[in-house]
């Protein structure tokens, strides 16, 4: 059978929702680390495996706990469909709890944040003898990004980017599905 039960909809959505808010921990985790990393490259590190670990690492392991939650029989149109939901699921908690509490924590601290970015990253370019020119510009990028995250929170800046992660998440779960599918078709 094809379909999802109204069962396992609901604990893809569990289990989406529950992705989501261990999402927004690593997100809130990364902030306050970037505002006391010492150096770029440690920042760099910590902000990478948090990414890491946030995107693929937590995703596929409650992919995993779900199909053993479903039974563990998913051929690869039933993975796709309850791998979906519990990615779109946890893209949507995450986005919008990410964009609530950047626009209303303690303005303070992102801003730090921030700042701190901008000191490791000039100190890393000018140890590396990039030019005042390739300096400007990544300052450049870092305040569009800093301009985005002080933004007001609206329609515009909140519902495309998590469209646009629908979209490739819908990718992932493409290939989660043909991970986590059941190699053997039965036969009747």
């Amino acid at each position: 059978m094809n379909d999802l039960s109204k069962k396992e909809k609901r604990n893809g959505l569990i289990y989406g929702a529950a992705v989501g808010v261990i999402a927004i921990i690593l997100s809130v985790s990364s902030i306050y680390y970037t505002r006391n990393a010492d150096t770029y490259s440690n920042l760099y590190i910590v902000s990478t495996l948090l990414k890491i670990l946030g995107s693929i690492a937590v995703p596929v392991f409650f992919v995993y706990l779900f199909r053993r939650s479903s039974g563990g029989d998913w051929i690869f149109s039933k993975a796709l469909k309850s791998i979906y939901i519990l990615l779109a699921a946890s893209i949507v908690v995450s986005s919008l709890g990410i964009t609530i509490y950047q626009k209303t924590m303690d303005k303070v601290v992102l801003e730090e944040s921030y700042q701190n970015l901008m000191n490791l990253k000039i100190v890393e370019m000018e140890e590396k003898g990039a030019s005042n020119e390739e300096i400007d510009q990544q300052m450049e990028v870092i305040e569009q990004d800093r301009e985005f995250a002080f933004s007001p929170m609206t329609f515009r800046n909140t519902v495309p980017p998590i469209f646009i992660s629908l979209l490739l998440n819908f990718i992932f779960a493409l290939i989660l599905a043909l991970l986590f599918r059941n190699n053997t078709q039965k036969v009747k």
